[in-house]
């Protein structure tokens, strides 16, 4: 046998695939798929995990006729969890398509891979036996001309042997894929009929959401003259409660002032302090276990009663019964006092920042007192069978004090 007939057989060897590229596609592919699923869900049972809050706090207000207030703002924040939560199923709706389309593709590209692995083998099958070497390739090899065709020869035999185990665990490896992939097209198939589902029963629930929020409204409106009086008075309550804050943290900030030759300045201490606080923006954690903001920070107008608003220094979560209000932040006790209608009220210092907590039993708590993030500074006080704390955060700049919003300090749950 010629060497121009070895180097033609060498020729018809096919060439291997870049399979292993193919298939690191299709599972980077499938790891940002699953990473985006990861997210999605972890959005999606953040939001039902308020909605549960929501559900609970919404049965404890029911038992209560004088809860209709604290009700229509709780149906209003199911409301909007509802539609956030729509707005997830939407968004996983999508990624569920295109991960359906990407999957079909894999799988007809995987069929046309495994098919030219297949007429590729068959080939080369083909050639080996043109050339005797699938016959007697021992035979094939003693019968070169001399040593140098000889080790050609073997080496082809090598090549031959290798590419042939090559092409067979590559199909083998491209079917495997090939079922893996179409048992993954039915279960997101069937996913994604569970999650249309979700989005059904959802929008019946926000329909029914508004029908109730309607009930409320129109409740509330026969009673406008007693809800007038009612914030009059909560009006009233809210100013003393405001002053008493303001004029609280001023008497502070001058007591320190006094003790630094008339020139108010943070300690070394007091700006690592506040460095921290500050650092910690948007990641603070919630004062209570299981809450929902049911009083926004800044001027609010009152949702039924026209002409009618409030300025609110804080927030207002509505918690659980004997919820504990704990310390967002370590720091220490610069006030604790008590004001008619908001319970026992406790600021704490942290450095250029001050918390404010208020609507609070069972403070044992003293001036002075150190205290650490998480740490338990009181329980909520149940006014009218409602749970509410009210909560503040305060920055203390030279002689001026600004309440901030502390939607914007609280980590998003």
């Amino acid at each position: 046998m010629s060497s121009g007939r070895d180097s033609k057989f060498t020729r018809s060897l096919p060439a291997a695939l870049p399979f292993a590229l193919l298939v690191a596609f299709f599972l980077g592919s499938t790891s940002l798929f699953g990473q985006n699923k990861a997210a999605l869900q972890a959005q999606r049972d953040a939001i039902e995990k308020k909605l549960a809050t929501t559900e609970r706090l919404l049965n404890e207000a029911a038992s209560n006729k004088n809860d209709a207030l604290v009700s229509l703002r709780l149906i209003d924040e199911r409301m909007t969890l509802r539609e956030q939560l729509i707005q997830y199923h939407r968004s996983e709706i999508r990624s569920l398509e295109r991960s359906m389309t990407n999957t079909d593709s894999e799988i007809r590209t995987l069929e046309g891979h495994i098919s030219a692995l297949k007429d590729e083998y068959a080939r080369m099958i083909q050639a080996a036996h043109k050339q005797s070497l699938a016959q007697n390739p021992w035979l094939y090899i003693f019968s070169a001309s001399d040593f140098t065709q000889a080790s050609i020869r073997f080496r082809m035999l090598q090549s031959y042997s290798s590419l042939r185990k090559e092409h067979v665990e590559q199909i083998e490896s491209a079917q495997v894929n090939l079922s893996s992939n179409r048992a993954e097209l039915v279960s997101e198939k069937s996913n994604l009929e569970s999650v249309l589902r979700d989005v059904k029963k959802e929008r019946n629930a926000l329909a029914t959401d508004r029908e109730k929020r309607a009930e409320i409204v129109s409740e509330l409106k026969g009673k406008e003259s007693r809800l007038r009086a009612e914030v009059k008075k909560s009006k009233a309550e809210q100013k003393r409660l405001n002053e008493s804050i303001r004029k609280i943290i001023e008497a502070e900030l001058a007591e320190e002032r006094a003790s630094s030759a008339g020139e108010f300045a943070l300690t070394p201490e007091g700006k690592i302090v506040s460095a921290a606080f500050e650092s910690n923006r948007s990641s603070l954690p919630w004062p209570v276990l299981r809450g929902i903001i049911t009083g926004k920070f800044g001027k609010q107008s009152h949702p039924t009663l026209p002409g009618i608003t409030f300025e609110n220094n804080g927030v207002d979560i509505s918690t659980e019964a004997a919820s504990s209000v704990l310390s967002i932040f370590a720091g220490t006790v610069s006030s604790v006092f008590s004001i008619p209608g908001a319970g026992q009220t406790v600021i704490l210092s942290h450095g250029a920042f001050r918390t404010v907590y208020s609507n609070l039993q069972k403070v044992e708590l003293k001036k002075g007192n150190r205290i650490e993030a998480r740490e338990k500074i009181g329980t909520v006080l149940p006014n009218n069978n409602q749970n509410v704390l009210h909560f503040e955060v305060w920055k203390v700049a030279g002689s001026t004090q600004t309440p901030q919003n502390p939607s914007t300090w609280l980590v998003k749950n």
